[in-house]
């Protein structure tokens, strides 16, 4: 065995949620080691599509321009629908682009890049922002001491093995995680709901479906749910996805063989029987319905599907993997860079964790009026619209605080929300100082920001001060007539809570964090405070 290796941090799974965290963390300047056991990033058949969220978070690790590339340029409308055979009559469009958008709340558009093209883009960006990825590479097991973790690796093809010491260690290794498992951290929540079947194939289906325009060659991103069966287009003409509930009626061990998948793949979606079709890959898994009972071990931090995992009809287990990174990389780069203590940590788990246990009931209700009525009862929750599961998701516990009187409420409307703590800071147009359009979104994500009212400059010197004296990244801003950046809609004191002398402290992952409705007698030993709270010093 060679000797210890020292890293600020290893990350274990270099899917969405481990190269995610890996690039969040090295944007704040804590460049980690990544380890996956596989050859290279996954090629399999997986969800396509990434929410405008999660393109805000992309834009800031400087991938959006790659995640557009890859999504097609012309690649921008979305259809899901409900048909007897994939050649209609269509019975009910479940979702549409117009129904989807979300230029309300965020100035980004939808991506439509593959989750393996966009996991290969994830760790391109990783390595250039510095930090290491090593595939090949499996962790054999972890110690945890009161200083550290020590992770014991080994090359998959040579054997040889390592030892590297970190002061914190991410699973993000899938939902059957080996470190989740290891930890003695049980799943809570349905369990497993169904197997199914994956398969990607290429064929000709531009006759069937005519009835939408742009599905076969693939302009159009489209997912059609008929009878067990869900059939979606990729960014390349003639290639397809498709996933199948294996039911029992079905012969037993059908579906490992290329020839019976094909025969059934016809059947399923009405198709020719003598149509060609190349299969050319397939696999079972399970669906599940699962959220970690902590997220947190000691120096431990699950991510990814290793903290939650959901079914795939609503799109957002793959999306939820990379925002954990984004509201993990920060954290882990604030604790072990000193600007925040090591209690910091544990508000992941608190604010996470409710939101994982909602979004995956969610995603289940999807499952349910998509795929399998046979499953509804009582438990199954009410549908709420994309654009809340996306946006207007709150923090009513964690690295907050909240002002009194709040109710707790986990999910608002984000097109009237007013800013409060434990919310998504919310968007506005902007104009900025040189005159260009810009908005509140483009201010955040690379440290503190406080924003104040045009009225605001008090505020500024004393922010500053308490920033550098607690050595956190912060930076200060004036939005209103007469400010840095001017409010085009003079929307601003109201969507953000406060008067035109008042402020909010919004953390670099977009919530907010405190805010102070009007000046304060000593704004420099309040924000120090608020600062101390918030960072757990």
């Amino acid at each position: 065995m060679t000797a210890v290796e020292h890293r600020p941090l290893v990350v274990v799974g270099a899917g969405p949620a481990g190269l995610s965290t890996a690039i969040f963390a090295s944007l704040h300047g804590v460049r980690p080691l990544v380890v996956e056991r596989r050859a290279g990033t996954s090629t399999g058949v997986k969800a396509t599509g990434q929410y405008p969220h999660t393109m805000e978070a992309l834009r800031v690790a400087g991938l959006v321009d790659r995640i557009r590339d890859l999504s097609r340029p012309d690649r921008t409308e979305f259809s899901m629908v409900l048909a007897p055979r994939l050649g209609g009559p269509v019975t009910r469009t479940l979702v549409s682009g117009r129904e989807l958008t979300m230029r309300h709340v965020s100035p980004e558009e939808w991506g439509t890049a593959s989750q393996s093209g966009a996991e290969a883009a994830l760790a391109e960006r990783a390595r250039d922002l510095g930090a290491e990825v090593r595939f090949g590479t499996r962790l054999l097991g972890l110690a945890q001491d009161d200083d550290g973790v020590t992770a014991f690796l080994e090359e998959t093809e040579t054997g040889t093995r390592h030892r590297v010491r970190a002061p914190y260690l991410v699973a993000a290794d899938g939902w059957r995680s080996p470190v989740r498992e290891s930890l003695g951290v049980p799943l809570q929540g349905r369990g497993v709901v169904g197997q199914v079947l994956r398969v990607l194939f290429k064929a000709d289906l531009s006759e069937p479906l005519a009835h939408t325009p742009g599905a076969a060659d693939g302009s159009r991103f489209a997912a059609f749910h008929v009878n067990r069966a869900v059939l979606f287009n990729t960014e390349i003409p003639g290639l397809y996805g498709y996933f199948r509930n294996l039911t029992p009626e079905l012969p037993e061990g059908w579906h490992r063989s290329r020839e019976a998948i094909a025969r059934q793949i016809t059947v399923d979606l009405g198709l020719d029987a003598d149509l060609p079709m190349d299969i050319t890959e397939y696999g079972e898994t399970s669906i599940a319905c699962a959220v970690a009972e902590r997220f947190q071990v000691e120096r431990v931090l699950l991510a990814g599907d290793a903290a939650h995992v959901m079914p795939p009809t609503g799109g957002l287990g793959g999306n939820t993997a990379i925002m954990d990174g984004w509201y993990l990389g920060w954290r882990l780069a604030a604790v072990v860079q000193g600007w925040a203590g090591p209690d910091l940590l544990s508000t992941y788990q608190a604010e996470r964790g409710p939101y994982a246990r909602l979004l995956v009931e969610q995603q289940f209700a999807n499952l349910v009026e998509r795929v399998a009525p046979e499953l509804r009862d009582d438990s199954v929750p009410a549908p709420l619209p994309p654009a809340v599961l996306a946006f207007g998701y709150r923090y009513p516990a964690g690295a907050v605080l909240l002002e009194p009187g709040d109710d707790g409420t986990l999910v608002e409307d984000p097109t009237t929300a007013t800013g409060r703590p434990g919310s998504r800071a919310p968007f506005l147009p902007l104009t900025g100082p040189d005159g260009a359009d810009t908005s509140t979104t483009a201010l955040f994500g690379t440290g503190f920001v406080l924003l104040t009212g045009s009225a605001g400059a008090a505020w500024a010197e004393p922010a500053r001060q308490a920033a550098e004296r607690l050595g956190v990244p912060l930076v200060v801003h004036t939005i209103g007539p007469t400010g840095e950046y001017a409010d085009r809609d003079g929307q601003f004191d109201a969507r953000y809570g406060i008067g035109p002398d008042g402020a909010t402290l919004v953390r670099p992952d977009r919530f907010v964090a405190w805010r102070a409705v009007g000046p304060l007698p000593d704004p420099e030993a309040r924000l120090e405070q608020v600062l101390r709270t918030l960072l757990r010093r």
